[in-house]
This record gives C-alpha cells, structure tokens and sequence, in this order.
C-alpha cells in the first residue's frame, strides 16, 4: 500500500492531533476495561504514532500488513514488538488486555466477510474483561461527492503535493493518490492505490457482536468517524 510514501507518512499526515487521540483512547480504556492488566496490542499500527503516547501507560506492541510503514515504527521503536501480519487472520496465539485499530485502518479488510472474520479475529485476541477499541472507516452515507482533492507539504527541504481521485463502486471506495515529492536530493512522482470498505454502522455491530463482544458505539469518536468499543465478557 505504502510502497514508496512510507517516509513521509508522518508529514502527510503531521495534521492529526495523536497526543489528544491517544488521551481519549485512554480514558476509554479505564472506562471499560474490566481485567487487571496493561499489554496493548494496536493493529494497524502504521509508523507508531499512537503507539508514541499510548506506550506510556501501558505496554505495547504492533501490528500491520505493510512493511514499508513498519519498518518506520521499528526504527521508531527498536526495542518493542512489531508483527507482520494481516489484521483479518494473524495468530500471535496470546491475549491482550487492549486492542485499538485506530485512523480506520480496519477499512483495508474491504469486504463484510472479512469484516466479521476480523472481529472474531480480535476478540480471540482478547483476555476476559479486556476491550478492542475500533476507529472505522466512512459509512456508505458519510461519503460525499468529491470526485478530486489535494494536500501539501511545505516543509524548509520537504515539499509535498498529493492529488487523489476518489471512485465507489459496489461498496467499496478507491483512491489512486498522485504524489509530488521534493526534496533537495531532487523530484520524484509516482501513484499509489488504496482501497477501504465501507460499512453500514449496522455490519460493524452485527460483526462485533457475533464476536461475542459487549459493544457500544461512540458516536464522535476521535476526529468524527465515531468508535466502537467491544469489551470480551469476564465470565
């Protein structure tokens, strides 16, 4: 996915406010976390930039399909755990008292069968009493009409213009981004495809749900796309 923007990801994205995210996931946490201990485990992790706050209270590691991000979190973080694997069927074979899947990664599954096997994939992740807290993608009613938009990067040796054509088709939403990237060892372009279901509030409830998870639904969420927040019951 990330196969040449990875280095830039954090300026791309230098607008999110991850110290303020990470503090809400964190009282929601304490809200509703109902086993004893601290292991985080944040799938989809990306370059660790939630994993930066959130590893303050607790201990953490991460997850995600893309190597190229990954290796920005590992450089980040050389002495926690990072894991290769799909969120849909990765096995780590242990429980965490913490789940997040944050900034709508759980999008990248795309279908709604990958969906539930993803739910069912996190609760078996869970210890008793611990929670998955799950930020999605757009629903199918929050998509608006918006057929191109852009973003830069003006940075001192950093400039970058990214230009993406948005398509729906069959639930699911594509984007081809246009990257523009200088810097002062020269200007490169290239294109990159991403792809992100989008699920009815609905299928995510039903998916949790039919993981056995206790779920509620935070209808803000951190930056407007909402939270669910499913905790495995104790007994």
């Amino acid at each position: 996915m990330f196969t040449k923007s990875a280095e830039f990801y954090d300026a791309i994205y230098g607008w999110k406010d991850y110290q303020a995210e990470s503090s809400k996931v964190h009282e929601l946490i304490q809200t509703h976390k109902q086993c004893d201990g601290n292991t985080l485990l944040d799938i989809g992790c990306g370059t660790g930039m939630h994993i930066t706050h959130l590893c303050e209270d607790y201990t953490a590691e991460g997850l995600d399909f893309d190597e190229n991000i990954m290796a920005v979190a590992r450089e980040r973080f050389p002495d926690l755990d990072f894991h290769y694997g799909n969120m849909i069927h990765f096995d780590l074979k242990r429980e965490f008292d913490v789940i997040t899947s944050l900034f709508s990664a759980i999008g990248y599954v795309k279908t709604v069968d990958a969906l539930n096997q993803t739910a069912a994939n996190f609760a078996k992740h869970l210890k008793p009493g611990g929670v998955a807290i799950i930020e999605p993608w757009l629903k199918p009613e929050d998509v608006k009409p918006q057929p191109i938009h852009a973003l830069f990067v003006d940075e001192p040796e950093l400039k970058i213009s990214r230009i993406n054509q948005t398509a729906v088709k069959d639930g699911l939403m594509s984007f081809t981004f246009h990257y523009l990237i200088g810097t002062p060892d020269g200007i490169d372009y290239f294109t990159e495809l991403h792809e992100l279901g989008l699920f009815t509030h609905e299928q995510y409830m039903t998916a949790f749900t039919n993981a056995r998870l206790d779920v509620t639904y935070d209808k803000d969420g951190l930056m407007g796309r909402g939270l669910y927040i499913g905790v495995r019951p104790s007994a």
